[in-house]
């Protein structure tokens, strides 16, 4: 999959994680970014990009932004699923509110953009998926339990997709990174990868055809460790 002339959708492109995937995929000469943006209160990072840059309007937790999507994409060659929340931490003391929070983005809002771009994907000769889980939906870590409760969905969704759109040369890639210098992650007290460099590793490895992408540090380590012993990794984040 080239992300040359490639026509590419970044949900959640405003900040972070999101915004450096917009950057780096201008470098790599995408031909045009939707780049999506949940209020108008986030626009502004976008509108000042070149043209390429399409702003487009998207709110997980809104049906018809969703379903405005098919109208407004109408030839996509990648959608990258980046955009998430995270307000569930310890899975025994949170309220189902901030629970529900989590899966209604990060799991049925991922899955319903996903499902009204397809047929637009299904249009292409050659086309991609990418979804943005975390290192922690691999293992749960106690301490954002229902965070990663939230993101094992993901996972899980990524691996059922994958195997139902092969036949129509639809590639499905996970990515899970490790903790990344982003808004999201403010407070958090460990090492942390840049969003840049995180970015043109996901990017690399789409182009290379990679499935599971570990782009940070931790998870290069963390990554291959699952691979070979997911009890293992349960234990190191317990």
């Amino acid at each position: 999959m080239k992300i040359l002339d490639s026509k590419i959708l970044v949900t959640g492109a405003n900040r972070g994680i999101g915004l450096a995937l917009v950057e780096k995929l201008l470098e790599k000469g995408a031909a045009k970014v939707y780049a999506t943006y949940r209020s108008e209160n986030n626009r502004s990072t976008l509108d000042e990009f070149e043209e390429r840059v399409i702003p487009v309007h998207l709110d997980l937790g809104d049906k018809a932004t969703i379903e405005q999507l098919s109208q407004s994409v109408l030839s996509l060659n990648i959608l990258i699923n980046n955009a998430g929340m995270l307000s569930a931490e310890n899975l025994l003391e949170n309220t189902e509110e901030q629970l529900r929070n989590d899966f209604e983005a990060n799991f049925f809002g991922t899955l319903a953009v996903t499902k009204a771009l397809l047929p637009t994907l299904r249009k292409e000769s050659s086309a991609a998926i990418v979804n943005i889980a975390s290192i922690a939906s691999l293992a749960a870590m106690p301490s954002l339990g229902g965070y990663s409760a939230s993101k094992a969905a993901v996972h899980s969704m990524t691996q059922s997709i994958r195997g139902t759109l092969k036949a129509d040369g639809i590639s499905v890639h996970g990515v899970y990174p490790g903790p990344v210098a982003t808004r999201m992650t403010e407070g958090f007290d460990m090492e942390m990868t840049s969003a840049p460099v995180v970015a043109e590793k996901i990017l690399e490895d789409i182009e290379n055809g990679i499935e599971e992408i570990f782009p940070d540090a931790m998870s290069q380590q963390t990554g291959p460790l699952f691979l070979s012993s997911p009890k293992s990794l349960e234990q190191n984040f317990a």
